[in-house]
């Protein structure tokens, strides 16, 4: 099965249903105009490239964006994604280490592209999305000659379909192969998890160069509908569910935070929502708890990484009624592995851990990546003893909930102690005057590390350092309070909204 199959399926059963519909007016297709643009998409470029080539694609949420998701792997070729919140020279080196034959971008990015175009040692053709200009070929040429029929060439479930890179949180971004059967497995366990049917109407702001966006082609998988934004504004967000009676969403955890410390919050009709959805990150357990207080039993939790295609763990309707209903250690829950993957909380030395021990995620199954473009020693590193190693420190408990304490690269050593950031994290969100709270290790020349935390403070409210120090002292033993407290008026973050550690400690470690 192929992932453009999902589109070929709806096309045939419901041509004349709206698919797609972008929110600010750039444009909507039904399923027939969105699977036949796309196998166009997919014909003109098999007269400038050849199946096996990377085609990259580097534009905000579009159209055009959705039809090559399921077009270029049409071809045989796989779907380079490029984050546009990036910095130029980062996506040379991208493009350089993907390899990439032809890149497709939209108008606000093609003269940055252009001023680098000697830099780029392997793409042959620039395509403008939109109208062609002088010296640069058009979205709408490369299909306009171009045959609505599914290309006549052999493309099987093991070819790379898409190739996205890790977001860099911790490090160079590296280049994860996603096949058709790993985008599948993916799409498929989530429609099990999730129930998406016919009559769903998704909402999506998130980005679709994130592997996040792998739920517009989830929501596609049974024929329903796709609304998509361009960018988060939580305003525009709830004016539109009220609107069209939305029934699914997805966020990040800073989304959710942006929607409930909204002014507007109770003025608008929500009642229309079945799902919605968050991961990307830990939510703090507070923000997980006044959402399900104004939402009500619709929350899902999902956890999963670029190296997966999607979702590998979740925390269904019935965790998060149980959490409201009393049972708020599952607030701090990510789920239970889905149904198509097996997954471990394993030891150094490979063995499992006990019920209650931290260890690393080690996950196997079909939706997991064949490896990193170009880096072998990175994939060998990554699937040692077998099994791929997600980085996530975790426990897990009796009834096999697991509860993410920290990434691998993000624990805290000080004076020889393991303090997880999360932890802290969690009791520094339980003031109320901060939004935003990002925990670090700092260097210390007499601990190692130190705890420091980087507060963001709501709108209009004060808070001082020994009140973050305050909070944290009748939560946390005395070596996981924070040592030093900074005050930022907003947090770097990734395209997902994943807070940007690295650049934390970058920024506060050389200002000792």
């Amino acid at each position: 099965m192929l992932i453009s199959d999902v589109l070929r399926r709806n096309a045939t059963r419901t041509p004349e249903k709206n698919a797609l519909l972008m929110v600010d007016g750039s444009g909507s297709r039904t399923y027939a105009e969105l699977y036949g643009r796309a196998m166009r998409l997919a014909n003109g470029l098999l007269g400038i490239a050849a199946p096996g080539d990377r085609i990259a694609i580097l534009s905000e949420n579009s159209p055009e964006y959705v039809e090559a998701y399921f077009g270029v792997p049409a071809a045989g070729m796989a779907l380079t994604m490029l984050n546009y919140r990036l910095h130029p020279r980062e996506w040379v080196w991208i493009l350089n280490n993907s390899g990439a034959r032809v890149v497709l971008v939209s108008e606000p990015f093609l003269e940055a592209i252009a001023d680098h175009r000697s830099e780029l040692e392997t793409v042959e053709h620039i395509i403008v999305i939109g109208d062609s200009r002088p010296g640069v070929r058009g979205y709408e040429d490369l299909l306009g000659g171009a045959r609505a029929v599914t290309p006549d060439v052999k493309v099987g479930d093991d070819d790379v379909a898409w190739l996205l890179y890790t977001s860099g949180t911790t490090g160079f971004p590296k280049g994860a192969q996603l096949t058709h059967r790993n985008l599948n497995t993916a799409l498929l366990q989530s429609v099990l998890a999730y129930e998406p049917t016919e009559r769903t109407s998704y909402l999506n702001a998130m980005p679709l160069c994130h592997v996040a966006g792998y739920l517009t082609p989830m929501h596609m998988f049974h024929g329903g509908s796709v609304l998509m934004m361009s960018g988060w504004d939580p305003e525009q967000w709830m004016r539109l569910v009220q609107e069209h009676r939305v029934t699914s969403g997805g966020f990040a955890p800073t989304m959710v935070s942006m929607l409930l410390a909204h002014p507007k919050i109770d003025s608008y009709d929500l009642s229309s929502l079945e799902w919605m959805g968050y991961g990307a990150s830990k939510i703090p357990a507070d923000v997980l708890r006044r959402t399900i207080e104004r939402f009500g039993p619709v929350v899902y939790a999902g956890m999963g990484m670029t190296e997966l295609g999607g979702n590998m763990l979740t925390l269904d309707k019935q965790a998060h009624i149980r959490a409201a209903n009393g049972e708020e250690h599952l607030l701090d829950a990510v789920g239970k592995p889905m149904s198509l993957v097996d997954v471990r909380v394993v030891r150094p030395d490979g063995e499992d851990c006990a019920i209650g021990e931290v260890g690393e995620i080690v996950v196997r199954g079909d939706q997991v990546t064949i490896g990193y473009h170009g880096n072998p020693e990175t994939t060998e590193e990554a699937f040692a003893c077998g099994w791929f190693h997600t980085g996530d420190l975790a426990r897990k408990d009796e009834e096999g909930f697991l509860y993410i304490v920290d990434r691998a690269k993000d624990m805290i050593i000080t004076g020889g102690e393991n303090v997880y950031s999360s932890e802290v994290e969690n009791a520094v969100y339980e003031h109320p005057a901060v939004a935003e709270a990002a925990v670090i290790g700092l260097p210390d020349q007499v601990w190692g590390e130190k705890v420091a935390v980087v507060v963001v403070t709501r709108e209009g409210q004060e808070v001082s350092a020994d009140d973050i120090v305050a909070q944290c002292r009748s939560r946390l033993a005395s070596y996981k309070r924070p040592r030093e407290v900074i005050f930022a008026d907003s947090l770097p973050k990734t395209v997902s909204g994943k807070i940007r550690k690295n650049d934390l400690r970058t920024k506060y470690g050389t200002e000792q």
